[in-house]
């Protein structure tokens, strides 16, 4: 039987909904999160940021999150339609929680548009169109339609009613060994960016190939494979006893299948609690849409444990989470 990451890999890639100025998406446990888009006549300003976040089950915990185009700190105030719906004190973002936030998000489905102010200082204006269908996909999508805890499709049913959260699978995860990696030497260099389709002679100081130790006998390489304006490609390879082989994935990076080495885009491989390997491709130079997924090493491949993506380019930086599991480092 398939575990299911290996049947999150056979699918295609998920994608967010979008209802006019609105994206949404939920995850493999239930979390929905939405983030507001920049209306057609607000193009060409610097925008401003929210996200709205539910967690799943009955509780179902409500995150509001507004981040001002300019950095300001303070008391604020918020209206809909210019009618009052919130106060509070913004530090790097203006957030509300909890029944708050619930108010607040319930407001939004009957306004057009969103205000935070300082005193008489507009800070952001949000639009709220496709708020109200964005919610009710939140309530569908959670099983909470018909209850007492959906925002919009509300009903008579009891919180119970509601499904309770999924459990983000567990993956096997090796912490790198201490040590220096392995390293390729020129000629094997040559021979892998050849596999790849990868011009050796592009490899210099600004972007150099990398190597990380994985464990005892498996160094990651990673040879850059092109570059553009905002995004630069490495084709991923596993070092053992100085032999190299494409480096295998249970997803590979942007679902996309092939004989030949994965390429990663804006590769990054960090070390805090474990190592995550992370590609990131940005659709704009903003930042404003792309995707990316992060995997762990579980000692003969890489195993996705996040993956987020937002195909609108219209102003938001917040790449919607539409899969997540946990590592089990060993």
């Amino acid at each position: 039987m398939l575990d299911a990451l290996f049947l999150f890999a056979a699918i295609a890639a998920p994608q967010e909904k979008v209802f006019d100025d609105w994206a949404v998406a939920c995850d493999n446990i239930g979390r929905c999160e939405a983030t507001a888009l920049q209306a057609p006549e607000q193009f060409g300003d610097a925008p401003s940021q929210m996200l709205l976040t539910r967690e799943p089950g009955p509780n179902g915990l409500v995150t509001i999150a507004i981040d001002p185009a300019e950095t300001v700190r303070g008391p604020v105030s918020l209206s809909i339609d210019g009618k009052p719906a919130g106060t509070g004190t913004i530090g790097d973002n203006y957030r509300v929680s909890g029944a708050p936030a619930e108010r607040l998000a319930r407001l939004m489905t009957a306004g057009d548009w969103l205000e935070l102010r300082s005193g008489s200082r507009l800070l952001a204006r949000i639009s709220l169109a496709g708020s109200s269908a964005t919610l009710r996909y939140v309530d569908a999508q959670q099983g909470r339609a018909g209850t007492v805890t959906a925002l919009v499709a509300t009903g008579t049913k009891p919180a119970t009613a509601v499904p309770g959260a999924a459990a983000a699978p567990p993956v096997p995860a090796l912490r790198p060994a201490s040590g220096a990696p392995e390293n390729p030497g020129t000629a094997l260099v040559g021979e892998l960016a050849k596999l790849g389709d990868c011009d050796v002679s592009a490899i210099s100081s600004d972007l150099p190939v990398e190597r990380y130790r994985l464990d005892a006998q498996a160094t990651l390489v990673l040879i850059p494979c092109g570059s553009g304006a905002y995004n630069y490609n490495s084709a991923a390879f596993v070092l053992r006893g100085g032999k190299g082989a494409p480096a295998l994935f249970d997803v590979p990076p942007d679902w996309i299948e092939g004989d030949g080495p994965a390429t990663l885009t804006n590769a990054s491989f960090a070390t805090i609690d474990g190592a995550v390997l992370t590609s990131s491709s940005k659709g704009r130079g903003l930042g404003d849409c792309g995707s990316s997924q992060s995997w762990v090493w579980d000692g003969s491949r890489f195993r996705m444990i996040e993956a987020r993506t937002l195909g609108e380019c219209r102003g938001s930086i917040n790449w919607l989470t539409v899969f997540r599991a946990t590592p089990d480092w060993r």
